[in-house]
């Protein structure tokens, strides 16, 4: 799956959250269709019931869900608030949602660092973050990258292994998609 991502400020300068971007592959695109039964009439195109629907199911989470979005700021895990301001696109084809994650109170940045991860605990979804990392309205002294996921020998075993496995099996590991994860890093003077 394609994600990016971006880190969200207030008017005074204060990091209040972030805002993801999933870009569905062809095959969950397609599972989607099938699952929540859209485009019922079969031309092609996405109504807006349909779109409503996509957008409610993936932005409903269970309880304790953390929507594959975890943030740390001087490497203190954060606690994220539940999917606001979400929206619903289809891009080539795909289905694409967006929403923010807001922290209980805004912080500020300052000689300070955060670190944004996307992935599946399980590696049942792998995500990759072609695109530039952002910054969502202007953070006065801050700057913003993707290291992106480069494996090493034995990683790309690890990965080659992952793959083999039927979508019924589950790794040993449960928290193996943190082995595979890119990162947007945020650094302000």
């Amino acid at each position: 799956m394609d994600a990016n991502a971006g880190f969200v400020f207030n008017d005074a300068g204060g990091l209040v959250g972030v805002r993801v971007f999933w870009l569905y592959d062809t095959y969950t695109t397609l599972f989607l269709y099938d699952s929540l039964d859209l485009d019922k009439d079969r031309d092609g195109v996405l109504n807006k019931a349909d779109l409503e629907k996509i957008r409610h199911g993936e932005t409903t989470w269970d309880p304790g869900y953390e929507g594959d979005t975890y943030l740390w700021i001087d490497s203190k895990k954060q606690i994220l608030s539940r999917p606001q301001e979400t929206s619903v696109h289809v891009v080539m084809d795909r289905i694409g949602v967006s929403f923010e994650l807001h922290l209980p109170t805004p912080q500020d940045m300052a000689g300070r660092s955060a670190s944004l991860k996307l992935y599946d605990p399980s590696y049942y979804y792998a995500y990759s973050i072609p695109g530039e990392a952002r910054i969502l309205r202007p953070a006065s002294g801050c700057h913003v990258w993707v290291n992106h996921f480069n494996p090493d020998t034995q990683m790309a075993i690890l990965q080659k292994e992952l793959s083999a496995l039927s979508t019924e099996e589950m790794p040993e590991d449960l928290n193996i998609g943190a082995k595979f994860v890119e990162e947007i890093a945020l650094q302000c003077d």
